[in-house]
């Protein structure tokens, strides 16, 4: 009886194994996909479109006008603002039409103002809402203009000149 016991056994334990060879075992997990999406601008003075008043003789007749330009590529859609400091010699620290100017290293210096309009009357500041550039990007560059004006060139004989810094907040 032993031994016959012991073969239904074996038999029913072979049976079972087979068995569960023929069904599919599964196991699942989960991830997550991501992505971060930033808006993005980026802004350039290219070295042509620098603000440049030429040589001119010594005068306090009309103002002198020069323009330059600034590229921004800001991502589609993206608000932006475009701002310009007063410069490494202005008279405050505020950016003011009538506090820019130009050094020409020792102790003298020419008054100049940076305009957002051809006409010259919207000076370019860095007060968000008041005196700085308001646009949206388009995923393409753009080119801004920079309207530059000297009001006298009545000022010692020399190089001069001065550094802004322009600034996009977006």
């Amino acid at each position: 009886m032993l031994t016959r016991t012991l073969l239904i056994t074996a038999a029913s334990i072979a049976l079972t194994g087979t068995a569960g060879l023929t069904q599919a075992a599964t196991q699942t997990a989960q991830f997550q996909v991501r992505i971060v999406i930033t808006e993005s601008c980026d802004i350039q003075a290219v070295a042509a479109s620098d603000i440049d008043f030429g040589s001119v003789a010594r005068a306090t007749g009309t103002p002198l006008d020069a323009q330059g330009t600034l590229e921004v590529n800001c991502t589609n859609g993206t608000p932006y603002t475009i701002g310009m400091n007063p410069g490494a010699n202005a008279t405050s620290t505020t950016a003011a039409a009538d506090n820019r100017r130009m050094s020409d290293g020792a102790s003298n210096f020419v008054a100049y103002g940076l305009y957002r309009d051809a006409g010259r009357q919207n000076f370019w500041g860095e007060v968000i809402g008041t005196d700085t550039l308001a646009g949206t990007g388009t995923a393409s560059a753009q080119t801004i203009p920079v309207y530059g004006r000297v009001p006298s060139t009545d000022a010692p004989a020399g190089s001069y000149g001065d550094t802004v810094i322009a600034t996009i907040t977006y």
